[in-house]
């Protein structure tokens, strides 16, 4: 989770009132701790709903009496075998389009519809239900063979009831078949036509016939984000994907059969985004909320105070979580003017952020003169705060999302930032005295920075209204624009390295290279609110004795597990420093990486079964690579911002500390980027070195990355340690 800003780079200590002490602390730094859990209550929990909410399927029963419908590709096809591969042999594939329709309007409520007459391929498609035996426990009891093109009926306004079309697929051949599904979003015929053309003219004229056979099926395939999205397969708006052995095989194994639903959306409306588009504006909202700080950072120190640098943040903050329980009323839910002022809320909660998450771990340092040994122990009880407020939030925003609407969700967390502020106003001169008032005659200034935020984030949602954002994502990220960032980026490394005093070139060359294998740990984590969290929403059995878990209150174990595990780590590291005995740093990144890639080394056998005919797994998976997870963080998290402060020069410490923030700006973006790749690979269309199968592939890519990259740093330890300040950091 989120790190408090370093506590060894703040102003001089300020006495605190003589208001007494709680656990040897002023108390003061409980109430600091308090409105610290709120803000993270905020944060976490957009984080945990936000890509749930952009791809999930529009609610037909929150529109207009009509006829809505979407195609649902299915293809079949004979799966390759190692020597199919290694000689590029590639089955017949069998595709079947199944139509599904809901009427809006109608006073029925079961589901009807036609059977599909097509060759099906290979696999045979048995129709049924689910009910309750004589003996309690449930069984299949078959409606009929076949594919059916489904009607659901729904009443307007009213939240449909009943049950999805469910089928058991098997496999009577002999042979291993792949099965793909998914719900088409097509173009016209007209922009297909064009697609087409502008990849033609867009090849070399050298380019082979085979390049330009690829290049002309990408085009023919590319899908219209602003295709709406009814229905699921198997709660997703994406790709379902599995491979079926022979049954005989199955039957052997035990295993139940293979099972698919098609669905409507029976909550509440999502967007129906690509999973893609999804992943990027995550990564730009979890990304903004660690570079703005720098910004806010400078405001507070220079201007304002982070005292009142603080309340506005949390204004904007509330502010921002009422616009976004705002966008979700009438038709605003469903229309672009309605994103456009979820955008405003989130560009709100974002610059709230910047003025609020500096200010209060700066206020913290205050309360303690440099020395005190209390400090430390300071910073782990507000680091509790942190965590709290993320673990409660998932709980509170993920139930009221589920149960009442995404915007009931959203809005929560406005309550409790008022609460957090309205308490730290009320108690502030009693605990916190002169802490946080601004040098000089400055403090008046703060007032502008309300509206300056507000108009602010109004501009950056017209920019998004009128597409300039997009442009402007598409721009930084293509190849060319990454190449010069990042030799821009190296260059002005070796110029700040070389510019130190020779005995601070080691040291300050080491902040740059742990600050890379940083980012790759962040890039790989924070997987956890886009790709991880649509694994546990759509592959994931979530049913526990008849309840299912929200997919939202799976974001709770990392900060839970953090908040009884932490403590007991501090003990290990502090029982080791009194035996003169120390974990360098880059044993403790290395250590890192390696725990979250062993997580998503469960995450590989997860995506494996899956790909053998199981249409969900355990939640044993998702919770295992959380817990691993959480050993990495506990070990490398807290560290970086630590390892800065002691390591850098005086005079460039608050651009190294400026610089590691960066750092978590980019990997944030990259991991919402990153997670763009899961369909594409799935497909085939984003081919890797390796070839698993399904979503595997896409885990086993951190795998790669994380555990490489921890294997390497530890490797080289002896180098890096040599050139730290100090060998024991």
């Amino acid at each position: 989770m989120s790190q408090p800003a370093s506590s060894d780079n703040t102003p001089d200590f300020i006495p605190p009132p003589n208001a007494g002490t709680f656990l040897g602390h002023p108390r003061g730094l409980f109430l600091l701790f308090l409105v610290e859990m709120w803000e993270r209550f905020s944060y976490y929990g957009m984080r945990g709903l936000l890509v749930l909410y952009l791809t999930a399927a529009v609610a037909v029963h929150q529109l207009a009496p009509s006829t809505y419908t979407n195609l649902v590709r299915m293809e079949q096809g004979v799966a390759q075998s190692d020597e199919d591969k290694a000689n590029n042999v590639e089955h017949p594939v069998t595709t079947t389009m199944i139509p599904m329709t809901a009427v809006v309007g109608s006073t029925r409520s079961d589901p009807g519809g036609e059977e599909i007459a097509a060759n099906l391929g290979p696999l045979q498609i048995e129709r049924g239900v689910w009910e309750d035996g004589a003996d309690g426990k449930r069984v299949w009891r078959t409606l009929g063979q076949g594919l059916l093109a489904p009607t659901f009926n729904v009443k307007e306004g009213e939240r449909p009831t009943g049950e999805p079309i469910r089928y058991r697929i098997t496999n009577p051949t002999d042979q291993k078949i792949d099965l793909t599904m998914k719900v088409e979003r097509p173009f016209a015929q007209a922009e297909v036509d064009a697609h087409v053309r502008a990849a033609m003219e867009a090849l070399p004229t050298d380019a082979t016939p085979e390049a330009r056979r690829k290049a002309e099926a990408d085009a023919r395939t590319m899908e219209n984000s602003e295709y709406k999205i009814y229905f699921t397969v198997n709660d997703s708006t994406g790709v379902v994907s599995t491979s079926l052995v022979p049954e005989t095989e199955r039957l052997k194994s035990g295993a139940r059969p293979f099972e698919i639903t098609l669905d409507i959306n029976r909550h509440d409306s999502g967007r129906s985004w690509l999973k893609a588009d999804a992943g990027v504006l995550y990564g730009w909202y979890t990304g903004m909320a660690y570079l703005l700080p720098l910004i806010g950072g400078l405001i507070a120190d220079k201007l304002i105070g982070t005292h009142r640098s603080m309340i506005v943040g949390g204004l904007l903050i509330a502010m921002g979580h009422i616009v976004l329980g705002l966008s979700g009323i009438g038709t605003m839910a469903l229309s672009d003017m309605g994103m456009t002022v979820f955008v405003m809320g989130l560009a709100l909660i974002t610059i709230g952020t910047g003025h609020f998450k500096p200010s209060v771990s700066v206020m913290v340092g205050q309360l303690y003169p440099i020395g005190d040994p209390r400090r430390e122990s300071a910073f782990s009880i507000f680091y509790m705060g942190i965590n709290l407020g993320s673990f409660l939030c998932n709980l509170v925003c993920g139930y009221l999302a589920v149960r009442y609407g995404w915007h009931y969700g959203f809005g929560a967390a406005a309550v409790g930032m008022i609460l957090g502020l309205g308490t730290y106003v009320a108690f502030r001169r009693s605990y916190l005295g002169g802490i946080g008032e601004p040098v000089g005659n400055n403090g008046n200034k703060a007032a502008i920075f309300l509206p300056v935020g507000i108009l602010a984030a109004a501009g950056i949602a017209w920019l998004y209204h009128i597409g300039i954002l997009g442009i402007f994502d598409v721009f930084v990220s293509q190849t060319p624009v990454v190449i010069v960032i990042a030799l821009a980026a190296i260059a002005y490394a070796v110029w700040l390295v070389s510019s130190q005093q020779r005995q601070d070139r080691g040291p300050v060359a080491t902040i740059f290279i742990y600050m890379l294998f940083n980012a790759l740990f962040w890039l790989s984590f924070e997987q956890a609110g886009s790709s991880l969290n649509i694994f546990t929403q759509e592959l994931t059995d979530r049913t526990i004795g008849g309840w299912e878990v929200p997919t939202p209150y799976f974001q709770s174990i990392n900060p839970l597990l953090i908040i009884i595990f932490a403590p007991i780590f501090g003990v290990v590291w502090a029982s080791l420093a009194r035996r003169n005995k120390y974990v360098a740093q880059p044993f403790k990144i290395g250590a890192g990486l390696i725990f979250v890639g062993l997580g998503y080394v469960v995450m590989v056998m997860a995506a494996l079964r899956l790909d053998t005919g199981l249409s969900k797994v355990s939640m044993i998976y998702i919770s295992g690579c959380y817990f691993l997870h959480t050993v990495g963080e506990i070990i490398l998290s807290p560290t970086g911002l630590s390892y800065v402060a002691k390591t850098a020069p005086r005079k460039s410490v608050s651009s190294l500390m400026g610089i590691w923030f960066l750092s978590s700006f980019i990997a944030n973006l990259a991991a919402g980027k990153v997670s763009a790749l899961v369909d594409p690979i799935i497909e085939g269309k984003q081919k890797l070195p390796w070839n698993f199968g399904g979503q595997a592939d896409f885990f086993f890519l951190f795998v790669v990355s994380s555990c490489a990259a921890g294997v390497l740093i530890i490797v080289i330890a002896p180098i890096l340690t040599r050139l730290q300040r100090n060998r024991n950091d």
